[in-house]
């Protein structure tokens, strides 16, 4: 007897009717969210012939509510300067004109939306919308995308991914990242950290100042390094890495718990520059200085500095 037309084997029907049954209840539950989503403020029209949704992506996405009436190049030129301004905000986020460009985005973000919003108003009044409603509806939705999203937005930005910071010392800025951890530093790592201010009296000249403020340097000793001081050469846990001119050329010195042994950069107005600590011409009250600056305290850990970032090499003076 075949078993495949035999009633002694309903397994195999069973499992069609399961899966024929499953089928339906599947399309039942995709009939039912389709039946809900019209129904919702998202699904349902609200002026325009637009669904609540498109009106939700017109606020979300620049240019998209150009582009919902039709108006597709207008919109996709409005995207394209809204992805400028962003990158160039990023560029030069230590830059006075970082501002201009991050209100380009949310210029270009607003725009499709007020658009939008002047079509709907014209469509309920039958008339166009006179001049004052064509300035002061664009102003009010720059304003509130401007405050509400792009100012507390940015700031989240850079007290989590990149925080500018200007150099006392140098006469610059800087970006570092926040997030790394004091134990997370390694050696050869740029850090940005916190320097007291202090005084300084060269032979024979004014004495000079170090303000208060930040800082960069770069690692060479973590807690319990033992570093020594050679005329060719820094010697650290035995092993020889290239000096810095202006370091000692003798001597020992172990780093302390909760230290790091950090040599500083610093540009000194009117007396050259100073490369990791060097100045030219440098004489002993300043490397005495720096020697006393390269004990860096973990408590004044500011980030590490990302070592490019974009076209500018941040490593350098």
């Amino acid at each position: 007897m075949d078993s495949e037309s035999s009633s002694y084997y309903p397994p195999r029907a069973g499992r069609r009717w399961i899966s024929q049954r499953l089928g339906q209840s599947l399309d039942r539950l995709v009939l039912a969210l389709r039946r809900m989503w019209w129904s919702s403020p998202l699904g349902r029209g609200v002026g325009l012939e637009l669904t609540g949704f498109q009106w939700l992506m017109a606020a979300l996405i620049p240019g998209r509510g150009y582009s919902l009436l039709g108006q597709r190049t207008l919109g996709r030129v409005f995207l394209a300067g809204w992805w400028f301004c962003a990158v160039a905000t990023l560029i030069l986020l230590c830059h006075p004109t970082m501002g201009w460009f991050m209100g380009g985005m949310a210029s270009c973000h607003s725009s499709g939306l007020a658009f939008l919003m002047l079509r709907q108003h014209e469509s309920n009044q039958g008339h166009p919308a006179g001049l004052a409603e064509r300035i002061l509806l664009p102003l009010v939705c720059w304003a509130i995308y401007y405050s509400l999203v792009y100012l507390p937005g940015f700031d989240q930005f850079r007290r989590r991914v990149a925080t500018p910071l200007q150099i006392t010392t140098e006469d610059r800025a800087v970006v570092f990242n926040p997030r790394v951890r004091a134990v997370e530093v390694q050696r050869g790592d740029s850090i940005a950290f916190h320097q007291e201010g202090f005084r300084i009296q060269p032979a024979g000249d004014n004495p000079w100042i170090f303000a208060q403020g930040p800082i960069l340097g770069r690692v060479f000793g973590l807690p319990g390094d033992r570093i020594a001081f050679t005329p060719k050469s820094v010697r650290i846990n035995g092993r020889d890495v290239p000096r810095l001119e202006g370091m000692p050329i003798e001597g020992e010195q172990v780093v302390e718990p909760g230290q790091w042994f950090v040599w500083p950069t610093v540009r000194v107005p009117g007396q050259g520059v100073l490369v990791a600590g060097v100045r030219r011409n440098a004489d002993a009250p300043f490397a005495e200085a720096f020697h006393r600056m390269s004990a860096v305290r973990h408590s004044d850990f500011l980030g590490r500095v990302y070592g490019r970032w974009f076209f500018h090499d941040q490593t350098q003076p």
